[in-house]
């Protein structure tokens, strides 16, 4: 059975993108092989991994207002997180699965995917 097509994207501090899929190889029989190409940034460029807080602060120190949001934005986005937090808090909001720090998170979430016969990924 092949295994299915990935594009993984990793965020701080190892930025990475891969992508994973199965190849025919080349000849008269169907026959496939698994394909991984990976694009590291720090190996790319030759740059240690940075914290976000390096680059944010980074960015203050020199005037690069680029990662910071307006406060109509900020606002914009409470106007939405709001009324759910208003609802969680009375008891309206539905269930809140919450899981240990350094976990892949609640059993619901694996039990949701399995209804479709699907899983997470291992990180």
């Amino acid at each position: 059975m092949p295994r299915p097509n990935r594009l993984v994207i990793a965020i701080q501090p190892q930025e990475n993108i891969s992508i994973e899929f199965e190849a025919k190889v080349p000849g008269p029989r169907l026959v496939t092989s698994p394909v991984g190409m990976r694009f590291d940034y720090r190996d790319h460029f030759q740059v240690e991994n940075r914290t976000g807080y390096e680059t944010l602060l980074y960015d203050a120190m020199i005037g690069d207002s680029s990662l910071f949001k307006r406060a109509d934005m900020i606002e914009g986005g409470w106007a939405i997180v709001q009324p759910i937090l208003n609802a969680w808090a009375a008891g309206q909001g539905g269930s809140l699965f919450e899981y240990e720090a350094g976990t892949d998170g609640p059993t619901a979430a694996d039990e949701m995917l399995q209804r479709d016969h699907r899983r997470w990924r291992t990180v």
